[in-house]
């Protein structure tokens, strides 16, 4: 996927940054918010995450396995086939 390990490096980082920031903002929702608005926001998060990580991360932390972050792989490991 991502053959140089600095641009991995990179682009892990970016990603986990940006999944954090989407945690986040959920939990201002959650906690300013109403249900469906809260609910609505955890659906779309889902999603976006979900396919972040199995069309992103996942290749990549199989191609660079150092990189991977421990609660990741628990999670990486209770999807795979």
């Amino acid at each position: 996927m991502i053959p140089d390990r600095e641009s991995a490096i990179g682009v892990s980082t970016a990603a986990e940054e940006f999944i954090k920031q989407l945690s986040i903002a959920l939990e201002a929702v959650r906690a300013n918010g109403s249900n469906a608005e809260f609910e609505r926001l955890r659906t779309a998060i889902a999603q976006v995450v979900g396919t972040l990580e199995t069309d992103l991360l996942w290749p990549l932390y199989k191609q660079h396995p150092d990189l991977e972050p421990e609660n990741l792989k628990e999670s990486r490991h209770d999807h795979e086939p």
